[in-house]
């Protein structure tokens, strides 16, 4: 039995050689005998070399995501990583040939609606490809304070806009924004028109969502509405207005901004886009270019004295510090011009001023080297406050001017200043 076996094995063997041989032979082609007897074949003996090279083919680690794959150009200074580079969407344009254009159309789309179940990490995934740039999603919306909590209806921003960002990515130093607040001298008289409707089945806007714009009929004929103009969407919240000036002004509260898309000047109907929301948008409220950026201007010298008091500020705050923005009764008719300084100026004992919070326990105090027991002396509280030097601890420079009222900046502050505080402009200073 076991040469039987041997015997097959040995045969097996034999035919594999030949077959091996016999497909050598038919591959190489036979080659000719020296003697000259085509009958005599002599076969190639099989070689077989294998040559690596870069240009032959893909890196060896192809398959992996780019930013995974070896770096082998040690003087590259970035990387092949590339979010969603697969995508193979286009953009179109619309816009007259003037240059002034609307981009529509992207792989990513503009702003996504939040449900139940969402997380950053998995949105991201979902229009990033790759979760791990939830960071970015993170930055490109601050209204999320915590990345961790995010509710079904938020609209989250997902790309910028193709004309870049809507606030300019830099600006001058020292610049000054108004980011929910806006100052105007009458919002009815001021304001272009309003929102009154949009193409969706939402009550309340946000960000992303569009909105038809109807203008005042008897303004809009003085009004140049241009493609891709922004405008601001306020609401008024409480008016300025100052013991000797009146109609100083109306602060506004800044809801959003919106991007002129379309403009019907026979209808006076706007198709805007919302592009940024800083709180709920409803139906109704006003449309008009409300100023919110205001550079720090250089001192100027001032022309005339004047003494100017606190209407308002952007916050009902009660005390103020430096870098606040505030609102005083002073304006153009009264000689103030961008520039000047108003100096804070106070006059008394700080401390006895703070006595009346104490009561009549903080004017007095034992007499430690007295032998007697419980005996009890008198503060000295009552010194001459009138004929006291007046002391300056702020400077309040104006940014822009009104009729009867302007904007001011605190520049510097040594104590928090009172909505009574006496702010004076000295001539030539």
């Amino acid at each position: 039995m076991k040469s039987l076996t041997l015997s097959a094995l040995t045969t097996l063997a034999l035919v594999s050689t030949v077959s091996a041989e016999a497909l050598a032979q038919e591959e190489a082609g036979p080659t000719s005998n020296p003697g000259g007897d085509s009958t005599l074949t002599q076969v190639a003996p099989p070689s077989v070399t294998t040559t690596f090279s870069r240009e032959s083919g893909p890196p060896v680690d192809s398959y992996l995501p780019s930013g995974s794959q070896s770096l082998t150009d040690v003087n590259s200074t970035k990387s092949t990583f590339d979010l969603n580079r697969g995508d193979g969407a286009t953009l179109s344009s619309k816009g007259d040939p003037n240059g002034q254009f609307i981009v529509e159309g992207s792989g990513v789309p503009s702003a996504h609606t939040v449900k139940r179940g969402d997380t950053l990490w998995a949105i991201s995934g979902q229009y990033y490809k790759n979760p791990y740039n939830w960071p970015r999603l993170w930055s490109q919306n601050p209204q999320i304070l915590n990345p961790h909590w995010i509710y079904p209806g938020d609209r989250l921003r997902l790309r910028i806009d193709e004309r870049g960002s809507i606030r300019p990515r830099t600006v001058p130093e020292q610049t000054v924004f108004l980011r929910n607040y806006g100052w105007v001298d009458d919002p009815e008289r001021d304001a272009m028109g309003e929102l009154v409707g949009g193409p969706d089945e939402n009550q309340m806007l946000s960000f992303g969502d569009d909105a038809y714009i109807e203008l005042d009929e008897e303004k809009h004929k003085d009004m140049k509405i241009e493609l891709g103009q922004e405008l601001q969407l306020y609401r008024e919240v409480r008016t300025m207005s100052g013991e000797d000036a009146d109609q100083s002004g109306e602060l506004v509260e800044v809801l959003g901004t919106v991007r002129v898309d379309r403009y019907n000047p026979k209808t006076r109907m706007v198709r805007a886009h919302i592009v940024e929301a800083l709180d709920v948008i409803e139906r109704g409220v006003l449309v008009g270019p409300v100023p919110r950026k205001f550079l720090i201007v250089p001192p100027a010298q001032n022309e005339e004295y004047q003494e100017a008091h606190i209407l308002t500020a952007l916050w009902p705050h009660q005390f103020f510090g430096q870098h606040q923005v505030l609102f005083l009764d002073r304006g153009s008719k009264q000689g103030v011009k961008p520039g000047n300084r108003f100096i804070a100026v106070r006059r008394g004992d700080l401390w006895v001023d703070s006595l009346d919070i104490g009561g009549y326990g903080a004017t007095i105090r034992a007499a430690t080297e007295d032998d007697r027991d419980g005996q009890i002396e008198d503060l000295k509280t009552d010194g001459p406050e009138d004929k006291y030097p007046n002391e300056t601890y702020g400077e309040v420079r104006v940014l822009e001017v009104r009729e009867n009222s302007c904007m001011a900046v605190v520049i510097e502050s040594s104590i928090e200043m009172e909505r009574d505080t006496i702010l004076v402009m000295k001539k030539g200073y």
